[in-house]
């Protein structure tokens, strides 16, 4: 693995006279490109492509140091009910971690008497796939009824303005061990993107920081619906949440501002990016060349760009008694996803996310009933954008659930 991870961020630029990029003032719908309407989708090969990695430069992190404060956003969740406010949370600077495969049972080989993928096909396991497009792969989860969440250096490069990647192809519980039958490669079939939006700023590389390390490193996408049905109606989706949801800052933190963090996605040095993997640990909000970014331990490699930090991960939370209650901000929600990492990962090892939240580009606290920062604006441009065809929006047609 190079130094980075992938990243992917949003932005649009029209094409003009002899198809030069001119920026746009603001985001956009990229729409799929027709040819790419007629492809084969159920061919083997999709998943016989290499990781994705930022080519961005890591930038040098010797220095940084974990937020004591919160900041003055009010955090924030998008639930299936709509939002919810946050005010408490669920439960040398080497960050501890566990990492696992996703995988029921102890052998990597598919063809055994067992299901070995039957936890990836669990929710909300289910609702984290492999993001394969013309230049390799990434991870992605599903965040509404028809729209996932990835990086935006996994949509295009940085700066390069309306020249974004082709062919995508999103694979919800894929697992690819060695004797995995096509259903188990595919449980939940493999779906098309209908549009997508990344930032701006990403396309037109001004976003905030330097190297790998960016404020808006995200995307998000809509997923064509397959006999009537979204993506979400078949496998479930998580929420998400901005300004660091579940975050909090205490004495038992040592006045870090600190969350319990699950990640996922298929990195390449794990199982060849066959098997989903999960990281937990401590993670920590910070500030690297004045880009808001979350910081995990974490031994996920490229491949696992895109694939989302997650807080208070649970597929199913048990009922409570004796006048215990639910903390306010228990809900399970995606608050980033994963950009970048340390090269070596035979040392102390860490990865970065663009925090979900309020940022110079992105600075509202909420965007048409989608939530703040740069996550609710990209969202709401996508579900407020018309679906190709049609004179109804991905919102009205259910996309935005």
């Amino acid at each position: 693995m190079n130094s980075r991870m992938i990243v992917v961020v949003a932005m649009l630029f029209a094409q003009i006279g002899n198809g030069a990029a001119t920026a746009q003032t603001r985001d956009v719908v990229v729409e799929v490109p027709k040819h790419e309407t007629r492809e084969d989708t159920g061919s083997s090969n999709i998943f016989n492509v290499g990781p994705v990695v930022n080519p961005l430069r890591a930038p040098n992190v010797s220095r940084i140091k974990a937020d004591t404060s919160a900041g003055p956003n009010a955090k924030g969740v998008m639930t299936p009910h709509g939002a919810e406010s946050a005010t408490r949370a669920f439960g040398s600077f080497g960050i501890p971690y566990t990492t696992t495969r996703v995988q029921e049972g102890p052998s990597v080989n598919a063809a055994t008497p067992t299901s070995e993928n039957r936890l990836s096909t669990t929710f909300p396991y289910n609702t984290v796939g492999k993001l394969t497009f013309s230049q390799g792969y990434c991870s992605a989860s599903i965040i509404l009824r028809g729209v996932i969440v990835t990086a935006a250096h996994c949509i295009q490069s940085f700066g390069s303005g309306g020249n974004i990647f082709t062919r995508y192809r999103f694979t919800p519980g894929h697992y690819g061990a060695r004797g995995a039958t096509a259903d188990q490669k595919a449980p939940y079939g493999t779906w098309r993107r209908q549009g997508l939006v990344r930032p701006r700023t990403w396309a037109n590389g001004r976003d905030i920081g330097c190297g790998a390390a960016r404020d808006n490193d995200l995307a998000v996408i809509a997923i064509k619906p397959q006999n009537g049905m979204h993506i979400g109606d078949v496998v479930g989706a998580m929420s998400y949440g901005w300004n660091n949801y579940s975050f909090v800052t205490s004495r038992k933190t040592g006045r870090l501002h600190t969350a319990a963090v699950s990640t996922l996605g298929y990195p390449f040095l794990m199982d060849r990016g066959k098997i989903m993997q999960r990281t937990d640990g401590p993670t920590y909000t910070t500030t690297v060349c004045s880009a808001g970014q979350l910081w995990q331990g974490s031994n996920l490699t490229g491949g696992s760009s895109g694939g989302p930090f997650v807080v208070n991960f649970a597929g199913q939370n048990a009922a409570l008694s004796g006048g215990a209650r639910k903390g306010k901000k228990s809900r399970m929600a995606v608050i980033g996803v994963t950009s970048w990492g340390s090269s070596d990962p035979n040392t102390p090892k860490d990865n970065y996310s663009s925090q979900f939240r309020q940022n110079t580009a992105y600075p509202d606290a909420d965007y048409g009933g989608y939530g703040g920062g740069n996550i609710g604006a990209l969202i709401n441009t996508l579900c407020s954008s018309t679906v190709p065809n049609t004179t109804d929006t991905y919102a009205a047609l259910g996309y935005c659930d």
